[in-house]
């Protein structure tokens, strides 16, 4: 037994391990580090944002918070005592209507709750709509709008009041309330702001500060002395809104004698005649209209935007445009492809170390023509090369280069210069031809910033 044991011992074969590198570890490691690399190279690069080109036009990039400029009147009153006031803001008084009364005790007293409820649902529309015009143009910016419309409600009341009891001028006075009349058709405003008087030549871009304006609300007071005024009167529905300009907006109106142009609080649009002041260094437009003057007779700035013929085209960005040099190639010098008008043939000349001409067919694109140019890229040619006519030994020395205005379309997944034809522009966006042989359609895509392009880090 134990020279078998034995001999079992001495039949223990010892296996050597191979090397644990080889080619299929070699090529794992390859692949690996190449991936790592392109992906370090990929999230460190700067990648292009793009923008899709899109058909429109520059409307509602003209819009104004303009001043109102009317024909006021302010009105005192001859005496002093408690005020009450019946004819209701923004409502349209002919000579001998009642507007206030002075030391009177107030309407309500004088009317016997069953009249208030003899009225009927029409009667109440006036305070129905006092109430509405208060809830659709309410902003918390604008608190002062509350105490208008408090007064506007209490003098809506005492209108419906003043029916029952004001049939003339004789039975208010017998009725204790010692009416004042207007003497004057118009519109009845209750409050004051020092610009009644105003005409263009006062008005500066300082007049334009909200901040610094302030309106003095008349139905505040419960009692007035001899001389304060008590109310103020439109009397003209001639009436002009002023805007800012700036001086490029201003030469592109310089000859617009007429405007057309909308109202932002009701979407209402109008026609009016339009001229262009200057004041210090300032311009100004002044648009003169005969209309919608009740629905602003307590406004003195209103929101507006003018309605222009803008032109229609593709829409980008200003930040996508950009500039670049190409060598002008004379037509005579070039065969047109077939095949692709947006390609050339060109019989290109060089010249090698030793000194002799070598003579090379190349193909290039086309970014713009003209009746005797195309325009090709500058990376094409060698300064001293030329370029050979068809059939002919005259030869042309390239040199003459033209700047075209442009984009980069992306569409491939890399930055191609397209030539572009603005026609029209504002401080974001501008309006450029979308018929141009060699330049951008709708919904291409562009780089949203052209100064991010390196064309160089391409190849097209």
């Amino acid at each position: 037994m134990a020279a078998m044991r034995k001999n079992k011992q001495k039949k223990v074969v010892k296996l050597h391990h191979g090397s644990i590198v080889n080619i299929g570890t070699i090529m794992f490691g390859i692949v690996f580090l190449y991936i790592m690399i392109y992906l370090v190279m990929y999230l460190t690069s700067e990648r292009i944002t793009a923008y899709e080109v899109t058909a429109g036009s520059l409307s509602g990039n003209y819009r104004y918070t303009a001043i109102a400029l009317k024909h006021e009147e302010l009105v005192t009153c001859s005496q002093a005592g408690p005020i009450q006031y019946y004819a209701r803001e923004g409502s349209k008084v002919g000579v001998g209507n009642g507007i206030y009364s002075i030391g009177a005790s107030a309407l309500a007293s004088t009317a016997a709750e069953e009249d208030l409820a003899k009225l009927d649902n029409e009667s109440y529309a006036p305070l129905r709509s006092v109430a509405s015009a208060f809830a659709s143009d309410f902003s918390p910016s604008d608190y002062q709008s509350v105490y208008n419309f408090k007064a506007d409600a209490q003098t809506a009341m005492l209108e419906l009041l003043s029916r029952k009891v004001l049939d003339s001028t004789e039975q208010g006075i017998s009725a204790g309330l010692n009416l004042v009349t207007t003497e004057k058709d118009g519109i009845v405003v209750y409050s004051v702001d020092g610009m009644e008087d105003y005409t263009i030549d006062d008005i500066t871009m300082e007049s334009f500060n909200r901040m610094n304006y302030s309106r003095t609300n008349l139905r505040m007071n419960e009692t007035v002395k001899a001389g304060d005024p008590v109310y103020k009167l439109i009397t003209s529905e001639e009436w002009s809104l002023v805007i800012p300009l700036d001086k490029k907006t201003a030469m592109e109106l310089a000859d617009q004698n007429i405007v057309r142009f909308r109202f932002m609080k009701d979407g209402s649009a109008f026609n009016a005649d339009f001229t262009i002041s200057e004041n210090d260094g300032n311009y100004f437009g002044k648009l003169d209209i005969s209309n919608s003057l009740i629905r602003f007779a307590g406004d003195r700035f209103v929101e507006i935007e003018l309605l222009l013929n803008r032109q229609s085209g593709l829409k980008i960005p200003n930040s996508a445009i950009a500039e670049k040099v190409f060598y002008r190639i004379p037509k005579e010098y070039v065969t047109v492809n077939e095949q692709n008008d947006n390609e050339i043939i060109i019989r290109k000349e060089t010249y090698e170390t030793d000194g002799s001409a070598v003579t090379r067919m190349i193909t290039a694109t086309v970014y713009d023509k003209t009746d005797t140019d195309y325009y090709v890229d500058t990376s094409l040619f060698e300064e001293g090369d030329y370029v050979l006519m068809k059939d002919s030994s005259k030869k042309y020395q390239v040199s003459d280069t033209a700047t075209l205005i442009g984009v980069y379309n992306i569409n491939k997944g890399y930055p191609v210069f397209r030539e572009i034809t603005i026609i029209d522009e504002n401080e974001e966006y501008c309006i450029v031809q979308n018929d141009s042989a060699y330049g951008l359609a709708q919904y291409d895509q562009i780089a949203l910033d052209a100064s991010s392009v390196k064309e160089d880090a391409f190849e097209e």
